[in-house]
């Protein structure tokens, strides 16, 4: 039988998940960044209970990466500038092999936020894997559900959404690509 206190971790891990989706359904700004901080936050309490540092710093520097996106049309210098912050959080709690992962992850998450939307995609199926493995390694089985999910998701849109990626939309508007 499983552990009370195991169950809330990962209960608290959905929880993030839930509300980084409702993140999503915000049309402004503020409302986003509020939604991505709670559940980015819960993120870490979740790693940090878990005892995945690695992970829990990656996703304390997410936060500030996220309200810098958000706050700003300087994709490609903030992750510029976030590249050495990401390494050194992530190494802040590396302690085997598996931490690598959530840096690699986030590493490759943030470049690819500053490409075009077939790289962004391609670039989640890439670092959402690397969680889903980090999160085995470390039992955040919520986690890597939740971040299985974003896999599966994403590698429908490149097999079977192939209209996102056109140059126009359906009113034979741009796309903004």
């Amino acid at each position: 039988m499983m552990d009370l206190g195991f169950i809330f971790i990962q209960i608290i891990g959905i929880v993030a998940w839930f509300m980084l989706g409702l993140s999503y359904y915000r049309k402004d700004t503020d409302r986003i960044l509020v939604f991505q901080i709670i559940g980015t936050f819960l993120y870490c309490v979740h790693y940090g209970l878990l005892g995945a540092w690695s992970g829990l710093f990656i996703c304390a520097c997410e936060t500030l990466f996220d309200f810098g996106y958000y706050k700003t049309d300087k994709d490609k210098y903030i992750y510029i500038a976030s590249v050495p912050i990401r390494i050194i959080g992530g190494l802040f709690g590396f302690k085997t092999l598996i931490d690598i992962l959530p840096i690699t992850a986030s590493l490759t998450d943030g470049y690819s936020l500053t490409k075009k939307k077939k790289i962004v995609v391609i670039g989640a199926v890439i670092s959402y894997t690397m969680w889903v493995i980090y999160d085995i390694c470390v039992m955040s089985y919520s986690g890597a559900i939740t971040d299985g999910l974003i896999v599966f998701s994403n590698l429908s849109i490149l097999f079977f959404g192939h209209n996102i990626f056109d140059r126009k939309n359906r009113k034979g508007e741009p796309t903004g690509e």
